[in-house]
């Protein structure tokens, strides 16, 4: 009888991201109870993970462990996402108050400014933060975030927010049909599967429904993200999917003129979800700016 193969290199990978010393830490501000998911460290700064529209805390798994020896990577459920409560306010302040709350408990358990690392709509959240009140932040790194969010972004947004949440039979079934959006993927398998069963909770009839609140971006507006860009005062990378059709030539080209201090990195081959399709490649990335300032 042959021996069995070994487990595809993705699952071992994500074996051994899954194990280690996870935290649920909870904060509240306005009512809403707030999550995140603390992955330990060496010292160093809170190294504060934002995800994007319609993810959650777990979207970092992959990532989150490389940067222990940097500091204290804290993985954050946004409000209406993972297991943050639900809110009847979406609205940039909201967002960004909230941010700002992780920012100053942060500031309190490492002794000084967090680092922030964030994809998409938490980068979008981050650079609205400091167009209104700049936070002191040891970096900045923004994961695929547009300079602007624009109609052709939010048109498939707003259908998506428009559709209700049907139950899924199974857990099981949920994973089987999951797909990011925007479309475009070359993240393992196991990858996505890890993400997807972190994606749902369980009903009392023993369905499964999604646990993001999809109306959060229904009134979603076009939104300028240049201001917040011009108020950076920190070390800052925009990492890009070279797949991504999230930021044009122009919009690069912009940045490159009016923040030439800023690190501009593509990730050849990543679409829009960078730290799923290319997480070896982003944390390098990562690492190595990080060395550079906290060294």
């Amino acid at each position: 009888m042959a021996a069995p193969a070994p487990p595809p290199k993705e699952l071992i990978e994500l074996k051994e991201i899954s194990v280690g010393p996870l935290k649920d830490i909870y904060i509240e501000r306005g009512g809403v109870r707030l999550h995140g998911l603390d992955h330990g460290g060496a010292e160093g700064p809170v190294i504060l993970l934002l995800h994007g529209a319609v993810a959650h805390a777990r979207w970092w798994d992959a990532v989150a462990p490389g940067l222990a020896g940097l500091g204290r990577p804290v993985a954050i459920d946004l409000r209406g996402h993972g297991e943050s409560d639900w809110s009847d306010d979406y609205g940039y302040e909201a967002f960004t108050g909230d941010l700002e709350a992780w920012i100053r408990w942060a500031e309190s358990e490492g002794g000084g400014p967090p680092g922030l690392v964030a994809h998409s709509f938490g980068g979008g959240t981050a650079l609205k933060l400091h167009e209104l009140s700049p936070p002191d932040l040891r970096f900045l790194v923004l994961v695929d975030v547009p300079i602007e969010l624009s109609e052709r972004i939010l048109v498939p947004m707003r259908k998506m927010a428009a559709r209700s949440s049907r139950p899924w039979a199974s857990r099981e079934l949920f994973v089987e049909k999951f797909h990011v959006v925007p479309a475009g993927e070359n993240a393992a398998l196991e990858l996505l599967a890890h993400i997807a069963r972190h994606s749902v909770r369980p009903l009392d009839d023993g369905t499964w429904t999604l646990k993001a609140d999809k109306s959060f971006h229904k009134n979603r507006k076009v939104t300028d993200f240049r201001p917040g860009w011009m108020r950076v005062a920190s070390p800052a990378m925009l990492v890009v999917g070279g797949k991504s059709d999230r930021l044009t030539a122009e919009d690069l080209d912009w940045l490159r003129t009016r923040r030439q201090d800023v690190r501009i990195e593509t990730i050849p081959g990543a679409y829009h979800h960078v730290q799923l399709d290319e997480p070896e490649a982003f944390l390098t990335l990562t690492l190595d700016f990080l060395s550079s300032i906290l060294s």
